[in-house]
């Protein structure tokens, strides 16, 4: 099957909290790179979260977390 990255398709994103949905003319090859995009994104969101996951929580005491009694 040929694709040809200059076709146009329109790409539409919705969601249950928005008025209405979002659409755009996109070449394949934009939606390529744009798709790309995302992943890359996710990469380092999935990598943020593993980094925020392991630190120690600090405390909002405002004296480094320790308690003193």
């Amino acid at each position: 099957m040929d694709i040809d990255p200059d076709e146009i398709v329109t790409v539409e994103l919705d969601t249950y909290d928005w008025e209405r949905s979002y659409s755009r003319l996109l070449t394949l090859r934009q939606l390529g790179e744009l798709l790309l995009h995302f992943d890359d994104m996710a990469d380092e969101t999935e990598a943020a979260y593993e980094r925020n996951r392991t630190q120690p929580v600090a405390s909002s005491l405002g004296h480094g977390g320790a308690v003193e009694e």
